[in-house]
Order: structure tokens, then C-alpha cells, then sequence
């Protein structure tokens, strides 16, 4: 008997790949298609943005503020993105399609017509240990899954959307666009700085909430007038005053610090928990979260780089090349401290406890050296590290909370490693790390409750040992010019 043999066959491929994937283009912005073309946006949180629309209002280009970040977001980022993100990048892709998909819903426009009609504008997208880069992709791979093929997104630290003949480009992120972010930057730390004080010591928080919205709307308003570079500063005089006359108790709450991951730390909103404004709810004092001291830490990361390629340059050209560099983020550094110093004269922050000191970023650097090298860029780099050290000198605060997205790889290497042996050094710092997905808000939140009972405990006996509070805790910031000069000589030492 004799077996027959059974024969498979093999269906080739559909598709079948034959040249290198170079990634989704993204066409640019046209000046003949200005005023046919709606910027959508939206930077971290509500009142950057809110105060960012003064730019676009005064360009008289159409644009839709997005607003915060909700846990919606997260849903329609995992659907339509690639998996084991951090949620940072579920919640700003989610936002994007959320809004492309309620304006298809309420305008009755087709995807292709929307893709013709709007833009997406967005900072970051070049988180570099993790991510290599790929965050600008991953905009346009999520467009493209939802069905809005070659949908336009612009990014300020890609390349995206721009090419050679930038003439002809309808949007350009030039020097006057750097410095009107950069206010609306500095705005929003002041006033979420004057938030997390007034939510903490006011006595009738509907009373501060109610002086917190007319103040949003008093600052946006001076913004958008040409005359805002002198209306801004009359306006926070004004605001700063309004505050001041808020009825405040007299007393000092436990005081937390929170650090970590950039959007972990600095969201605001669905994004981390609304986590300092639960902490503030919760009877304790936060200090507040500053994008303008990370703004500077990446200054100073770049003004090391440029140190560094100056002492290793192997022809005149390359010095030219890193000492352009060096030039340029020192004038960039003046320019945040100058207007952040002015901002903070007018509006007197210390007249209704709000804390806005900058820390010292090369005297933080000096601090945990030895535990994780300056050098060591992505994240926050040695940010937490020096904090956490310095806090537990000085013994300045209550409680200090480490927040950072769910598999974050920089922060992981920090809040969960090098943070053991912080912590061995000075056991009675209240340390606690969570870890952010954007929808495991009980389970984090229940954690964040049990270190703030550990912290107002840790208050009170202060309170009955008499030892006295640090009022604020402050490595006082030096001249640009000095952290400069500071910033890689000690590196090289």
C-alpha cells in the first residue's frame, strides 16, 4: 500500500514590502491655504494652552484650544496606537483623534476634507531614551488607523511638515512664537503656583476658584492685546493684589513635594490623578509643579553638551559649531529668568504664600553626582535624585511623591533604583513612587492618601517638638551667565 503525499500550498503575501519603509510624510502648511487651514491644540494642560491662544487670536489664524487631557484620551490612544506605550503619548494621541472625530461629528465633513481643514500642533515627540525619536510617527500612525489619511501634524522639535523652501510656510516656529509659548509657559506656573496656595490656605475655596477663573481671563485678555508686553505686568499687579485679599488661615499645613516624569508631574489633570490639587483638598500643602524649571534644566543639559563638545572638538569648525550653541542657551536662559523675574515682581506671589522659587540647577547636579552622573541625560535625568537629597538635608518637607507613567524607563532607572540607596542614606524621608496608566486613579490615589496620613502625623510631631518648619525649600538660583559657566567645567573635573 502505498501512501500518498500531501502537497501545501503557499499563498504569497498581499502585500508584499520592496523598498525601505521611510516612515508617514506629513505635507506642509502652506501660506496660500493660511486662512483655509484650523490649528488644533493643546500643551499638557488647560492653562498653558488657554494662554497660548492669545498668539493665534492676535495672528488672526484659525485655531480649537483642545483643552485638558481627560481619560478618554488614554481609550482612543490604545485603540488606534501601537501597544505598551506610556500613557503621556495615549493621552496626546487620544486627544487628537477625540477631537478629529467630534469635529467629523458635529461639522458633517468627510475625513479627507477634515485632513485638508485642520492641523495638529504639539510640543515634545523626541523622548529619547525610550522612544528613540519615534513619538512624531506615532502622531501620524494614529491619524492614519482612525482613517484621516496624511492628516498634517507639526511638532516643535521634528522635522515634520517642514522642508527646505520654508519661505512658502504658513506656520513657523520663529523667534517671536518661541517667546509668546514661552510667556504662556511662565503664566501658567505663576497661576498653578497661586492655585495650589489659595486651595491650600484659603478659607472659602469657592471664593479662590471664583479669583483663580477671573484671573485666567484677565491674563489671557492682556495677552491678546499688542500692548501685552506692558498690559501682562499691570495685570498680575492687579491679580496679585485680588489674591492677597483673599482671607487665608494661619497656619503651616504638611508640606509635599511632588517630582518625576515630565507629563506625570506637570499634566494637571486626568493625566496625573489632578494630583496636586487632591493633595491641597486633602489638608496638606504642595509644592507647585514649574515648567519653567524644566525648561531651564534643558538649557542647562544642552549648555553641558556644548561645554563638552567645545573640550573634544577635533577641528575649529566643530569649536564654531558647539560655542553657537553655548551662545544661544545662555541667551535663552536670560531671556525665561528675565521674564519669569519680572512676572514674579509683579504679581508678589510671597503676598499670598505661593512658592516660586527656581532651584539651582548646577548645585543640584554637585548634589547627586555621586549617586547618578549629570551626564546621564533623558527624563528628568538627575532632577529627583538632587531634590530628594537635598529635601532630606534640609529636612524641608513632609512627604515626597515620585510620579511617573506606567513602564517608564528613565524614571523606572530613578524611582525605583538609584532611590533605594537615597533612601537607605535618609530612611526618614517619606518617599513614595507611582506608577501612571491614566486609569487606576483609586488604586494610586488610596497610595497618595496613605503618605500624606504618614506626613501630617510626621507634621505634628514637629508641631509639638517645636522644631520649626523650613518656609521654603530653596537652593537659590544664580545669574545665566554664572550656571553657564558653572555647567561643564564641573563636569570635566
Amino acid at each position: 500500500m502505498t501512501e500518498k503525499k500531501q502537497t501545501v500550498e503557499v499563498k504569497a503575501p498581499k502585500i508584499v514590502q520592496t523598498e525601505q519603509w521611510h516612515g508617514y510624510a506629513t505635507k506642509p502648511w502652506l501660506k496660500k491655504d493660511r486662512k483655509k487651514v484650523t490649528v488644533m491644540f493643546n500643551f499638557l494642560e488647560r492653562r498653558k494652552s488657554y494662554y497660548l491662544a492669545a498668539y493665534f487670536h492676535r495672528k488672526k489664524i484659525k485655531f480649537i484650544d483642545m483643552g485638558d487631557h481627560v481619560k478618554e484620551d488614554v481609550t482612543y490612544g490604545k485603540l488606534y496606537g501601537n501597544r505598551m506605550e506610556c500613557n503621556p503619548m495615549y493621552f496626546t494621541s487620544g486627544s487628537m483623534i477625540r477631537n478629529l472625530l467630534k469635529i467629523e461629528k458635529e461639522t458633517g465633513l468627510s475625513k479627507k476634507e477634515i485632513c485638508n481643514r485642520y492641523i495638529f500642533l504639539c510640543g515634545g515627540g523626541q523622548c529619547g531614551p525610550c522612544r528613540y525619536g519615534m513619538y512624531p510617527q506615532e502622531y501620524l500612525k494614529v491619524a492614519n488607523e482612525a482613517g484621516f489619511k496624511d492628516f498634517r501634524v507639526l511638532i516643535f522639535s521634528s522635522d515634520l511638515g517642514r522642508t527646505p523652501d520654508s519661505k512658502n510656510h504658513a506656520f513657523k516656529f520663529d523667534l517671536q512664537f518661541r517667546i509668546e509659548m514661552g510667556i504662556a509657559l511662565i503664566l501658567a506656573d505663576l497661576m498653578h503656583a497661586a492655585e495650589v496656595a489659595l486651595r491650600a490656605y484659603a478659607l472659602n475655596k469657592a471664593e479662590a476658584e471664583a479669583a483663580l477663573d477671573k484671573a485666567d481671563r484677565m491674563i489671557r485678555k492682556a495677552f491678546e492685546s499688542r500692548l501685552y508686553w506692558w498690559k501682562i505686568p499691570a495685570a498680575l499687579k492687579k491679580i496679585g493684589q485680588m489674591f492677597a485679599a483673599i482671607p487665608r488661615r494661619d497656619e503651616q499645613l504638611p508640606l509635599i513635594y511632588v517630582t518625576g516624569e515630565f507629563f506625570a508631574n506637570l499634566a494637571h489633570n486626568d493625566g496625573n490623578y489632578h494630583l496636586r490639587r487632591f493633595i491641597t483638598d486633602e489638608g496638606c500643602e504642595v509644592i507647585p509643579g514649574s515648567f519653567t524649571q524644566r525648561t531651564l534644566y534643558d538649557n542647562w543639559r544642552r549648555t553641558v553638551e556644548a561645554n563638552r563638545g567645545i573640550r573634544y572638538a577635533k577641528d575649529p569648525e566643530e569649536i564654531k559649531f558647539w560655542k553657537k550653541s553655548l551662545k544661544k542657551q545662555r541667551t535663552s536662559t536670560k531671556v525665561i529668568t528675565s521674564i519669569y523675574n519680572k512676572y514674579c515682581d509683579a504679581l508678589q506671589p510671597a503676598s499670598f504664600r505661593a512658592r516660586t522659587e527656581l532651584l539651582n540647577l548646577q548645585e543640584l547636579a554637585d548634589l547627586a553626582r555621586k549617586h547618578y552622573h549629570p551626564e546621564i541625560f533623558g527624563g528628568e535625568g538627575n532632577l529627583e535624585i538632587a531634590e530628594a537629597i537635598h529635601l532630606a538635608q534640609e529636612d524641608a518637607v513632609d512627604g515626597f511623591i515620585s510620579s511617573k507613567p506606567f513602564g517608564c524607563m528613565p524614571s523606572s532607572g530613578v524611582s525605583d533604583g538609584v532611590q533605594a540607596k537615597v533612601l537607605a542614606m535618609f530612611p526618614e524621608l517619606n518617599f513614595l513612587s507611582i506608577e501612571t496608566s491614566g486609569d487606576n486613579d483609586v488604586s494610586i490615589l488610596s497610595r497618595v492618601s496613605m503618605l500624606l496620613l504618614k506626613a501630617k502625623q510626621r507634621h505634628a510631631q514637629k508641631k509639638e517638638s517645636g522644631s520649626q518648619h523650613q518656609e521654603a525649600p530653596v537652593l537659590a538660583v544664580e545669574s545665566p551667565e554664572a550656571v553657564s559657566d558653572a555647567a561643564g567645567k564641573e563636569q570635566f573635573a
